[in-house]
């Protein structure tokens, strides 16, 4: 894998943490998936991350691909962070989504949905629940099938499971993001006029928050995720 695109990563080493958050707020929802605490002061990334046990190149790998859209790591990045953190990491992040952002949204479609109209109260919540168990479904192939593959392919195991296609994952990927688009649109036409302004802006925007979050995610997987198993694969084949 070879980048000849020139870029200039934004989250270094010796940049205060605390610095880049504020000029990249959507970093602010990995901390928990990483483990890292608020209340660092001046630290550095390097620091904050020796100080919470955090890989340092996990942390510049993944906080580069939620900065930068052209953003793709060199094989030396790929081999300076094992994969089984990048699985963790993904693991995690499944966990947030489904046992917070995802229940975030329902309680929102509960509060400003209880008045609507009976028809289009259905048909919102039920292409809601149709997205969500989409989302779950891919979540429960990454983490029964391809996890696992990784972990044979690290501890040199025979390999049960079969080798996960690059283009069947990327057709999963894109019809999630294009439901929770058709989504987005379905809200924004149909949403009563006489749900309130300021509710129906809220749940906009978090639905927004959890698009562009997802489409990150779905990055992560493709940019460090698939590269990273092809190494693995080239080494064993040598």
């Amino acid at each position: 894998m070879k980048n000849n695109t020139p870029y200039f990563p934004v989250v270094t080493a010796r940049a205060k943490m605390a610095d880049v958050l504020t000029e990249h707020n959507n970093l602010i929802s990995l901390l928990p998936r990483l483990g890292v605490s608020l209340g660092f002061g001046e630290k550095t990334v390097a620091q904050v991350c020796a100080a919470d046990g955090i890989s340092l190149p996990l942390f510049l790998l993944i906080g580069n691909v939620y900065t930068l859209d052209d953003y793709l790591p060199s094989i030396d990045e790929l081999q300076q962070c094992p994969i089984e953190e990048i699985v963790r990491y993904l693991t995690n992040s499944h966990k947030e989504y489904l046992d917070y952002k995802f229940p975030h949204i329902e309680q929102h479609l509960k509060e400003v949905s209880s008045d609507w109209n009976e028809k289009y109260k259905r048909l919102i919540i039920n292409f809601f629940y149709d997205y969500k168990n989409e989302v779950v479904d891919h979540f429960k192939y990454e983490e029964e099938m391809i996890f696992p593959f990784v972990s044979d392919l690290v501890n040199k195991n025979p390999i049960k499971k079969s080798r996960p296609r690059r283009s069947a994952f990327d057709k999963q990927h894109t019809n999630i993001e294009d439901k929770l688009r058709d989504f987005t649109n379905l809200l924004i036409k149909y949403i009563p006029a006489d749900v309130s302004q300021r509710e129906r802006v809220n749940m906009l925007e978090d639905i927004c928050l959890l698009s562009e979050d997802i489409e990150k995610h779905a990055l992560i997987e493709e940019k460090i995720l698939f590269p990273y198993i092809h190494l693995l694969q080239d080494h064993e084949n040598k």
